[in-house]
């Protein structure tokens, strides 16, 4: 069963997870409901001091499941927020060492400007690849070896003349091959699986409990309960898609890349290899 929440949860569509969740939650209500209502006829003398209990812990657990979505979209937001802003700074980064290869000059530091730009590239087909392993796998070994190829260069450069010019471009060389690992690290990171399947029994548990309470004071509330499920499940599907850093439908931009990529290019055609 846990193996199939989480496939449910990684794999299968929002749409699908939205209607299976709504389903849910209308039935464990309704169950809910019918339970309170037979609980009710049978103490009818207790009906009040029941119906007061039962509406304070319904309104306890509704509490406590908001409390538990905003921390769950607070996990969710800050591995997002965190992944634009790597993707920024490596844009940055590329668009610095450029430069500096530019200023540096020479066979070698005119083969990094233009290795750099295949690799800028590399950076954007690695965001396009989404799920797919095996275009993924492509893409880790062609970086792996343009890293190596701009390296190669940059060390010939410092061993030619190792000058504080050529440190500071090994420096931020150093730091574009650094934000790579970062960013394939933040793709990875994810909100625990256990805190979402957590969330799935808060929601079933606090539904059954209101529906208990509707049983008890004998209103089924059909439009407001609807409303209410609906908002849980859409502030959890949303959890979800930020949960799936390279499939959701709410992604980082990724116009800073593009943007150094076509300055790049641009100053490529200006000034080309002789």
């Amino acid at each position: 069963m846990p193996a199939m929440l989480d496939d449910l949860v990684l794999n299968k569509s929002l749409f699908l997870i939205g209607l299976l969740m709504i389903a849910a939650l209308l039935l464990t209500k309704e169950c809910g409901y019918w339970i309170g209502f037979r609980n009710t006829k049978q103490a009818a003398a207790a009906a009040e001091k029941q119906e007061k209990t039962v509406g304070t812990i319904t309104g306890a657990m509704l509490a406590l499941l908001g409390f538990m979505l905003a921390i769950a979209i607070s996990m969710a937001d800050g591995h997002f927020e965190s992944r634009r802003k790597l993707i920024l700074d490596e844009a940055n980064a590329i668009g610095t060492s450029h430069l500096r290869a530019r200023a540096i000059g020479g066979p070698h530091g005119e083969k990094i400007a233009h290795l750099l730009i295949d690799y800028t590239q590399l950076r954007l087909d690695f965001f396009d690849a989404g799920e797919d392993q095996k275009r993924l796998k492509l893409v880790y070994r062609q970086t792996a070896e343009v890293q190596q190829q701009i390296w190669n260069h940059a060390s010939a450069i410092a061993k030619a003349a190792p000058t504080p010019t050529s440190a500071i471009l090994l420096t931020s060389l150093n730091e574009v091959f650094d934000l790579a690992t970062s960013r394939r690290w933040a793709l990875e990171v994810r909100v625990p699986p256990s805190i979402i399947k957590l969330l799935f029994a808060f929601s079933l548990l606090s539904m059954g409990i209101l529906g208990y309470y509707f049983g008890i004071c004998g209103f089924r509330h059909p439009i407001l309960s609807l409303f209410l499920i609906i908002a849980f499940t859409a502030t959890i599907l949303l959890i979800i898609d930020l949960n799936r850093p390279r499939s959701g439908l709410i992604q980082p931009e990724q116009s800073h890349i593009v943007w150094i990529l076509g300055d790049m290019k641009t100053s490529a055609l200006e000034a080309p290899v002789r």
